[in-house]
């Protein structure tokens, strides 16, 4: 017995298989992470493959079996096509997609994620990005599904003395969160904060704020704090 299901996705990966078929991996409104089969899709008389290019967002039928899911029919709402024609955001297109896959394996609805990851590629088309921002986006996608899926970055207090912290601080990837100066200097692990603001800033909503900030320095928070993570596929 098959089940018909309609969703919408945004288009993160595509593998090909066999001759003409092709493997969509899609993050979806109601499914999360789902995988399609697009049987003889690359063939030029399919009516499906204009409608299922990489990073599109779109709306999908799928028969669910017992093995695998098949695409019948697709509908493109946004192919982001102003974004793609420039290589730094097409760029983050990819780190966004490999970051989120790296993260999240089995079929588990969550339209938090879903949201986020719909509003960042609309922002990402909208906005103009120079290098640095580029990077601070991913930054700020990346801390923020990081959140949305329980890995919360502990920035209001020190994990170890539970004081507040103003000014100067120090970011521990093995604990999860901010250092003061005084516990730091008993365990000096950690990346060094000027402001420890700057990190709670990437937990908001004012992007010219996070890109008022240095791209090195989270970029090596991000790094050392995704290698805490068990679940990423390192």
């Amino acid at each position: 017995m098959f089940t018909h299901h309609r969703t919408e996705g945004i288009i993160l990966r595509i593998r090909q298989t066999r001759e003409a078929d092709e493997i969509f991996t899609l993050y979806t409104k109601e499914f999360g992470r789902l995988d399609v089969i697009g049987r003889s899709i690359r063939k030029s008389r399919s009516k499906l493959r204009m409608n299922m290019s990489l990073f599109s967002y779109v709306e999908i039928g799928f028969i669910q079996g017992k093995s695998y899911n098949t695409l019948t029919d697709a509908f493109l709402i946004s192919d982001f096509k102003r974004a793609k024609r420039v290589l730094g955001k097409l760029s983050l297109f990819y780190r966004i997609s490999e970051v989120l896959l790296s993260l999240v394996y089995g079929q588990e609805r969550d339209e938090g994620v879903f949201l986020f990851l719909l509003r960042s590629f609309q922002k990402i088309e909208e906005t103009n990005l120079s290098k640095g921002k580029i990077e601070l986006f991913f930054c700020f996608f990346s801390f923020r599904l990081l959140y949305f899926l329980g890995y919360k970055v502990y920035i209001e207090k020190c994990v170890f003395c539970k004081e507040e912290i103003k000014g100067e601080g120090y970011f521990n990837s093995k604990e999860g969160g901010v250092v003061c100066g005084s516990c730091f200097r008993r365990d000096p692990a950690g990346i060094h904060l000027k402001d420890v603001k700057s990190l709670q800033c990437f937990f908001g909503n004012d992007l010219e704020q996070i890109f008022n900030q240095n791209p090195k320095t989270f970029l090596n928070i991000l790094e050392n704090y995704l290698a805490f993570v068990p679940e990423v596929k390192k």
